[in-house]
């Protein structure tokens, strides 16, 4: 029965009444505010149809690029990659503006349900 709660609560905590998200949206080369750190002063936020937000941040020659903006995915993921002097890292990120931190993080209520379920279930 305690489990059959457990699972009740998550779905409860996790759902969404529909399909978009809110995202930040900006690039630092024209928004000042965009970069690191983050000041969401002026800055657009938009709803999207998908179901992640995304954080870029490219690097040439010393210059840095940060851009914020919808994106997709499932889960909280970052990717780096680098090519002839130009480095890029990309993070995905899936709930409401969580593109507007220095760190793109796991989603709050998912952490804290495993340290429920963990602490719970020892």
């Amino acid at each position: 029965m305690k489990v059959l709660l457990f699972l009740a609560v998550v779905a409860v905590l996790e759902y969404r009444a529909d399909s978009t998200i809110s995202c930040y949206v900006c690039s630092s080369a024209t928004t000042a505010n965009c970069g690191d750190p983050f000041k969401p002063a002026g800055v657009m936020m938009q709803n999207c149809t998908s179901n992640a937000c995304s954080k870029g941040v490219g690097e040439v020659s010393g210059v840095s690029v940060v851009s914020r903006a919808c994106g997709t995915g499932t889960s909280d993921a970052c990717t780096t990659a680098s090519v002839l002097g130009i480095s890029a890292t990309t993070c995905i990120c899936t709930t409401a503006n969580c593109n507007g931190s220095s760190y793109v993080m796991a989603s709050v209520v998912s952490t804290l349900v495993a340290l429920m379920a963990a602490f719970y279930f020892r």
